[in-house]
């Protein structure tokens, strides 16, 4: 496998992320692994690592639980772990609070959720072209499924590029949690798909 940048479609927890995450971390032994559940955490030494395993927190928006076996895979494996989101994902108390409760937003919080999503889709690909070259290797990049949809910035920005997303038995991204069991996982190629 050399595509530089290799994506990995995260359902947050719908289905076991993880097994698909280590399978691929581990076939392609990168530098860098980069993660939107991380938050802006950056885990580029044994201190850190250790000083997060002992403390057990990310942020009041992701719980240690959510990333600790990609945590400590990385940590066993010695690759560098970097968030490339904001903390608490730059959400206020308010609508923190909101989205833990799966509650309606309201318009004017509807507003504000579109921006700061932009806004995290600007940090995370900056933060990709940033570590891009900071390695010859390719690169895994854990992000949200529906950061990897069709026409999303990752995707209109980003060229060289593999995806591999979970997808229903019919072939559709998984964006929330679906009543069919049947998971595949789809792979899609930059130079393949995008060109269209």
């Amino acid at each position: 496998m050399n595509t530089p940048l290799i994506f990995v479609g995260s359902t947050h927890g719908f289905i076991d992320d993880f097994s698909k995450q280590k399978e691929i971390i581990e076939s392609i032994k990168p530098d860098f692994v980069l993660c939107e559940e991380l938050e802006d955490l950056i885990l580029d030494s044994e201190k850190k690592f250790n000083e997060l395993l002992k403390k057990k927190r990310i942020s009041d928006m992701t719980s240690f639980k959510e990333v600790e076996k990609l945590v400590k895979l990385c940590f066993n494996k010695k690759i560098k772990l970097i968030g490339i989101d904001f903390n608490n994902f730059r959400f206020s108390k308010s609508l923190q609070r909101k989205i833990k409760n799966q509650e309606e937003p309201t318009k004017k919080e509807e507003e504000e959720l579109n921006k700061i999503i932009k806004l995290r889709e600007e940090n995370h690909l900056s933060k990709i072209l940033e570590y891009w070259k900071k390695t010859s290797r390719p690169i895994v990049i854990i992000v949200g499924c529906w950061y990897l949809r069709e026409k999303s910035l990752l995707r209109e920005k980003l060229k060289d590029y593999k995806i591999v997303t979970p997808c229903t038995k019919e072939g559709k991204p998984l964006f929330s949690p679906d009543e069919n069991k049947e998971i595949i996982y789809t792979e899609i190629i930059s130079n393949e798909q995008d060109k269209n």
